[in-house]
């Protein structure tokens, strides 16, 4: 594996030039004649080579992918990623023997995607793990270390439960939202008034502060219960040993200095306290700094972790692997907490974890995909380069047989706020932001920005394909206008669009929490065939009327509803967005509006769409 860090890869041209030595590839010569694929793949994300790494939502399983490239290519071929995120499309070109490029600007995502990649010995790796909890034992030890209230004796913390607070709006006294939610329904517990709901969605209720509010810990002598809980609520002991044990503790962690550096840099460099620092910011998100992720505890842990650390890379991407797991963003649930991915909303409950319990869990899950992974990699070519995919003018023209890219989603997904926490910590420039390829307001990058950035590395991408060859773009939006974008830069690109009528996508059986709540009409990740055609046909699509622009859709999901009648939102959605990226300029328009006017919900089941006029 060749990789480069933070910067682009020196070797990437050598690299590629190596394979055009083996697979010489002449016009007049190939007979490259592969058709489209065209059917649309059902799986899942539970293996866990999938849960290497909690890379943001949306990443795309590697047998999904496999399916792919072993339909578009040969072993031997050469497969590209220009946006590779994790690594999936590397990896699973890796398993089928094929080589493969994997670029990203984000030097956070080339981390992730070289340790997800690397054939690692399990057992050397599962070594240098118990060599570096060992190292940070006696700190972490220290600041996980407390008394058993029962007998005095030593015992260990679990988590620490942190809540928000809140002002009661009948007496304004504070209030957790800890002591508040044992309570139906959630009130003040001194007032007990209706009037006193305390609530993080009530909208007038604003946190006026995060205090520490309960322990769970267990007692080395194995007295009592296996788990112990000391809370601001309780028994009259608890409470009492909660405030002469816990509390004090807590106030000594955080006045104490720390031992080990972290990086104490403000979220997306911006420095003024009334200035957003990115679109991810909220007023609920309006910590400052990395360091205001963590609690005081957890950050002299983690710090002294990537000091333990030092120059192992595969140490360090297992670090940064727990690190939203003990993070602020590991909520409190009595039913068990998580964290959800993807944005930086803070919960208004959280765990801080053990730290070295946590980790222990995420390796746990990296040993078991290593094991798997070791014997299932037949390659290892693969080169990883840090730079945009914008300009790719290290690789030769006509030198790749298959790309396959799950693209930047506009807006839905800001990867340099996300993945700023990562970089920080690893020591990664963030120069790479002014490339990015996104809507992001607060930078002032927009649609038109997007698309023009998208054109121009789908235009390398066009160059460095082999004529004849296709592109994969999997894209997930729920903005038909966004849908015109693609549309149109893939057409000012170059490329072809394939003839498949069925719908192709992506289907991983889950479901976001909003996905799960409301009728989202994108539920799965479509996927659009492009061919690089030896001879480019420019065949412009129709430009119609906004009138008859309209009509095309209404006629489209009227077809679709006749032929399939109670089809859930999601599904025609998807119809539509096939059918529309085939036959015309796609125009901006309200799928939802126009999906009214045709059709109707059934009232016994509440995603499930029938044609007003059936008999039409």
């Amino acid at each position: 594996m060749l990789y480069s860090g933070d910067k682009p890869n020196p070797h990437l041209r050598r690299f590629v030039e190596a394979h055009i030595k083996v697979r010489p590839f002449h016009l007049q010569e190939d007979k490259y004649d592969v058709p489209e694929f065209d059917r649309p793949i059902n799986t899942n994300k539970h293996s866990p080579i999938y849960g290497m790494h909690p890379y943001h939502l949306g990443k795309k399983p590697f047998d999904a992918i496999q399916a792919y490239i072993s339909h578009y290519t040969s072993e031997g071929d050469l497969v590209l990623d220009p946006f590779c995120g994790s690594g999936s499309t590397a990896l699973a070109a890796l398993m089928l023997s094929r080589k493969s490029v994997a670029i990203d600007a984000s030097p956070a995502a080339t981390f992730i995607t070289r340790f997800c990649i690397s054939d690692r010995d399990p057992e050397d790796l599962r070594q240098r793990f118990e060599k570096l909890c060992l190292d940070v034992k006696p700190e972490t030890d220290d600041l996980y270390g407390t008394r058993c209230h029962l007998c005095g004796g030593p015992a260990v913390i679990h988590h620490v439960i942190y809540s928000n607070v809140y002002q009661c709006p009948v007496c304004l006294k504070p209030v957790t939202l800890f002591e508040a939610s044992l309570r139906k329904p959630s009130c003040c517990p001194t007032c007990f008034s209706r009037k006193g709901l305390i609530q993080p969605i009530t909208p007038f209720l604003r946190a006026s502060g995060y205090e520490p509010v309960a322990v769970s810990l267990s007692c080395k002598r194995q007295c009592g219960p296996k788990r112990l809980t000391r809370a601001i609520t309780g028994s009259a002991a608890e409470i009492e040993a909660f405030e002469r044990i816990d509390l004090p503790r807590i106030r000594e962690i955080e006045s104490s200095a720390m031992k080990h550096r972290y990086p104490d840099r403000f979220m997306m460099d911006v420095k003024e306290p009334a200035v957003p620092w990115g679109d991810e910011w909220r007023p609920s998100r309006n910590f400052r700094q990395i360091s205001d992720l963590f609690t005081p505890r957890n950050l002299k842990a983690v710090a002294a972790l990537m000091s333990a650390a030092g120059s192992d890379n595969d140490m360090r991407a297992i670090i940064t692997s727990g690190m939203l797991a003990m993070s602020r963003k590991a909520q409190h649930l009595n039913g068990g907490g998580g964290y959800i991915p993807g944005n930086w909303a803070l919960p208004p409950m959280s765990k801080q974890r053990n730290v070295i319990e946590t980790l222990r869990k995420v390796f746990s899950r990296t040993y078991k995909a290593k094991q798997l992974l070791h014997p299932m990699l037949r390659s290892t070519d693969v080169c990883v380069s840090t730079q945009s995919a914008t300009s790719l003018s290290e690789i030769p023209s006509s030198s790749v047989d298959y790309i396959f890219t799950d693209p930047p989603y506009g807006s839905a997904v800001q990867y340099a706020e996300l993945n700023f926490l990562w970089e920080a910590w690893l020591g990664f420039s963030t120069a790479w932001h002014d490339c990015e390829v996104v809507v992001n307001n607060t930078r002032g990058k927009g649609p038109d920005d997007w698309a023009e950035m998208m054109r121009s590395a789908m235009g390398e991408c066009r160059r460095v394909l082999k004529p004849g060859r296709w592109l994969s773009l999997c894209y997930h939006d729920t903005s038909v206008a966004m849908w015109g974008q693609i549309q149109r830069l893939m057409a000012d690109a170059g490329f072809e669009i394939g003839e498949c009528r069925v719908p192709l996508y992506i289907d991983t059986g889950s479901a976001t929490y909003n996905q799960r709540v409301t009728q989202k009409a994108v539920k799965r990740d479509l996927v659009i065939n492009f061919r690089k055609s030896p001879k480019p046909r420019f065949a412009m699509k129709p430009v119609w009327s906004e009138s008859d622009f309209r009509e095309r859709v209404r006629s489209c999901i009227h077809e679709y509803l006749r032929a399939n009648p109670g089809a859930p939102k999601d599904r025609i959605y998807d119809h539509l967005i096939s059918a529309l990226m085939r036959d015309a300029h796609i125009q901006a328009i309200n799928f939802e509006r126009v999906l009214r006017e045709v059709a109707r919900k059934n009232k016994n089941a509440e995603n499930s769409w029938f044609l007003k006029d059936p008999s039409s």
